[in-house]
């Protein structure tokens, strides 16, 4: 069973109700007729009412396949409400009731009202017969960044005469989606960043050594890893001999956004969508250019990380992800500690050289500079983003990189 039934009757009628066997008693022994049918007529409606309001539970079935819309701000869509009759009774109208969040705006021919918890309602007529199907199509623009399901899915069913009612409220959770991508601005600057790792000219850091391109040996010098010694060329050659491997380029991006705990007061929301917009626009530009890349921002996901990060990618499918991720960002999320987060980065940077870039709280605390420098001892640079009403720029974290951006 589907649905939660809720009944009620209107005040006169119910009293009708209740005297109905009075009535009709009243009418039979004192030989009266119109008091003899109309205890009769009352009875008969109560047991059709009743009799249908029973029906309704039964008989009508919500489609529940599944449906998933992602979108950016302004785009439109639709999603729709199928209801099928499954049974006998002849139809059933009345209302269709669902409510859902901000992000989205549903357009046509539809009432609707704020109601509480910042959720908006939605009323549509219906009319299912029996044997056949009703599709309710709703068209919707996406008007902001965000994620909104559709909830509170009632049918408010009503008798041809009016006199009673009937919610049928679903039980469970109606498996329609809606997603609303932040919308990409710009950040100037962010061109410099893929030319310094690009073209022929490729800076000449982040190199390490791949061990499945063996490039020739040279004479043992002290230091050499025990495993590197090539013990064939020792042999021909009569002195140690350690074996040289190609250098390979170990690079991406990485997108480290951080709130802080008390990140309500110091940011007001317009602040908040600007960095996550500047953020999917640096996400949309590296995974245009081919460039390897992952994210980090400080609030609490289930997972082994024990917050959101998206391991390193590329590609159409990676940037959805990332998209999709941004869009769930919401101000209520539990926040990490920025610093646990940026020693969880450390050590997943090892063997790597990465581009790090911050936005919201960019860290300026001693052990925070610490893990910078280290970084770009490595070959790794820091940048963040600086932005302001009118435009966002990269700017180099460590003044020895000014030159470079």
């Amino acid at each position: 069973m589907q649905w939660n039934s809720e009944v009620w009757i209107k005040s006169t009628f119910r009293v009708l109700v209740v005297f109905s066997p009075l009535i009709f008693v009243i009418g039979f022994y004192r030989n009266i007729p119109f008091l003899f049918l109309l205890g009769l007529a009352i009875i008969f409606l109560y047991g059709t009412l009743s009799l249908q309001s029973r029906s309704a539970i039964n008989e009508i079935v919500l489609d529940t396949t599944k449906q998933v819309h992602r979108l950016f701000p302004g785009d439109t869509d639709q999603f729709y409400v199928k209801l099928l009759h499954k049974g006998r009774w002849p139809s059933y109208r009345g209302e269709l009731i669902f409510t859902h969040r901000a992000p989205i705006s549903v357009t046509g021919d539809v009432e609707s009202n704020n109601t509480a918890k910042g959720r908006i309602e939605v009323k549509r007529h219906f009319a299912l017969y029996r044997q056949t199907s009703f599709t309710q199509t709703v068209h919707f623009t996406a008007t902001r960044r965000g994620t909104t399901r559709i909830s509170n899915l009632t049918l408010q069913v009503q008798d041809p005469l009016s006199l009673s009612g009937q919610a049928l409220t679903y039980k469970g959770i109606f498996p329609t989606e809606i997603v609303v991508y932040p919308r990409p601005l710009p950040v100037h600057r962010i061109e410099h960043l893929f030319s310094q790792s690009s073209g022929e000219a490729l800076r000449p850091f982040a190199l390490f050594e791949n061990v499945s391109l063996p490039a020739g040996n040279r004479e043992y010098a002290p230091g050499d890893a025990f495993h590197k010694i090539h013990w064939k060329a020792t042999a021909r050659s009569g002195s140690l001999q350690t074996k040289v491997f190609e250098k390979t380029v170990v690079y991406h991006w990485t997108f480290v956004y951080t709130i802080l705990p008390d990140h309500k007061e110091m940011k007001s929301s317009e602040d908040m969508e600007s960095e996550i917009s500047h953020l999917a626009y640096m996400c949309q530009y590296a995974a245009e250019k081919g460039i390897p890349f992952e994210v980090y921002i400080n609030f609490k996901v289930p997972g082994p990380m024990g917050m959101y990060h998206v391991p390193t990618g590329s590609g159409a499918v990676h940037l959805s992800s990332i998209l999709e991720g941004l869009a769930r960002i919401d101000r209520s999320n539990v926040i990490v500690k920025p610093q646990i987060m940026w020693n969880k980065m450390d050590r997943n940077f090892v063997g790597t050289s990465p581009f790090v870039i911050f936005l919201g709280h960019i860290p300026t605390d001693p052990n925070s500079q610490i893990l910078i420098k280290k970084w770009y001892r490595s070959g790794g640079r820091t940048f963040y983003v600086e932005h302001n009403e009118e435009h966002a720029i990269l700017m180099p974290y460590l003044s020895s990189e000014a030159a470079s951006c």
